[in-house]
Order: C-alpha cells, then sequence, then structure tokens
C-alpha cells in the first residue's frame, strides 16, 4: 500500500529571535533543525530521536506531527498513529491540521482499521475539501471496509462447512456403532444364559415335554389296564412256539 505522508516543515525558527529566546527555546529549535536534515537524508532512526528530543522539551505540536512521519518510515503505525491524532488535536493552522489528520488515515490503512481511516479522511476533506489524495485514500479505505465484510463471511462459511464436514464423518461411525450393538442385542436374545444354543435348548424342551405326557398317560389308566397292557407287551417280545409236525 504506497501512500504519501506529508511532512511539516515547522515555522517555529522563523519566529525565532536569539536574544529573547530562552535556553529550551532554543534547544528545540535545534533539535528540530536536526530532525528535519535527517528526515530529508532519510535517516528516519536520527530524525525520529531529535523530534522527539524536541517533544520532550515542551508542548511542541510540529515536532510531534514530524516525528509521527519518521515512525511512518520506520514501520512503526501504532506509534504514528498515536502521533498524527495528537498532533490534529493540537495543530491551530487548518491546513497543518488536515494533513495530520491525512497522516493518520494512512497509517490507520496501514493497521487495517479502515473504519477509522474513513473518518480521519473524511475530517480532512472538510478542512480542505477537493484535496485529490485524500479523496482517492477515503474511496480505498471504504473499498477495505467492503473486503473485509466479505473475508469475514467466508471465513463464517468456511467454519460451517468444516462442522459439516466434521458431523458428516462422524455419522458412519455412530451407525456402525449402532448396527454392532443391535447384532449383540440379537445374539443375546439368540443365546440362553447358560450359554447354550437355541436349537439344543429346543430339543431338551421337547424331550421333557414327550417324558411328561408318559407320565401322564401311565397315571391316567388304571391298575388292571396297565397289567394287561404289561403282559401284551411281554407277549408281543416272546417268539412264537414252532407248531410244525414231524412227518414220521
Amino acid at each position: 500500500m504506497k501512500m504519501m505522508f506529508r511532512f511539516l516543515v515547522s515555522l517555529f525558527a522563523l519566529a525565532l529571535t536569539w536574544p529573547y529566546t530562552s535556553l529550551n527555546a532554543q534547544n528545540m529549535h535545534r533539535f528540530m533543525l536536526k530532525g528535519q536534515e535527517a528526515y530529508d537524508g532519510r535517516k528516519y532512526n536520527e530524525a525520529e530521536k531529535y523530534f522527539n528530543q524536541a517533544d520532550e522539551i515542551g508542548a511542541n505540536p510540529e515536532g510531534t506531527y514530524n516525528r509521527g512521519n519518521a515512525q511512518a518510515q520506520l514501520g512503526k503505525w501504532e506509534e504514528a498513529a498515536q502521533r498524527f491524532a495528537h498532533a490534529s488535536q493540537t495543530l491551530s493552522e487548518p491546513m497543518a491540521k488536515a494533513d495530520a489528520l491525512h497522516n493518520l488515515g494512512n497509517a490507520l490503512l496501514h493497521l487495517d482499521k479502515p473504519d477509522g481511516a474513513v473518518k480521519a479522511y473524511e475530517n480532512s476533506l472538510r478542512l480542505r475539501p477537493g484535496d485529490p489524495e485524500t479523496k482517492r485514500n477515503l474511496q480505498t479505505a471504504k473499498k477495505r471496509i467492503i473486503q473485509k465484510k466479505q473475508e469475514e463471511q467466508q471465513k463464517q462459511n468456511q467454519q460451517q462447512q468444516q462442522q459439516q464436514n466434521q458431523q458428516n464423518q462422524q455419522q458412519p461411525s455412530d451407525n456402525n456403532q449402532q448396527q454392532q450393538n443391535q447384532q449383540q442385542n440379537q445374539q443375546q436374545q439368540q443365546t440362553p444364559s447358560n450359554g447354550q444354543p437355541e436349537q439344543q435348548k429346543q430339543q431338551q424342551q421337547r424331550k421333557a415335554s414327550e417324558e411328561e405326557a408318559r407320565r401322564l398317560l401311565e397315571t391316567s389308566i388304571n391298575p388292571e389296564d396297565q397289567k394287561n397292557a404289561r403282559k401284551d407287551r411281554a407277549a408281543q417280545q416272546r417268539p412264537a412256539k414252532n407248531n410244525t409236525k414231524k412227518d414220521w
């Protein structure tokens, strides 16, 4: 994302009258000049240091603003955004405030905070309407808002799809477990508690029924009939006598 940060040249030196200035004012002036020289030479670490020293001496909105520019060149976007926000509230000249708000919008876009960037650009345009670069950056920020919403929706769709895939993968496993449970229940129903097969159990029950029927039959016949029945069975079991006569 290539965006132009606007550097504010301090007018503090033009208003400085050497015989009537304090030592602090002289030091502030010296740090501001060194900071501007370092910034022009693309020595942004030195520039940040000098602007910071000037800012520590006393209230210096220009030093705060230019310190934010140096931090922006170093990729320190959080610090730069703080400097620009502070400068936009303390600078008195409207065009300087517009530049601070413009740079604030740039820093917020680098932080992927397009909502704040849109607000900063709009406030800058209120002070300087029609600025082409600020208007262009404003449209970029608005597009980024739409893009972020699309990305969030796509992320939600992916998460829902992943959850659906996990449920689909888990469902066959649950069906297999249910089938296994049904088979176990069927086996338990078919197999007696003593572990004997169902067929053997049925044979034992049939044999017991036959014995019970024979016992009931014998008890229902009177003793005389039982005696005759036993004689008949014994006679049937003896071999028949051979009545064939010999022919002498």
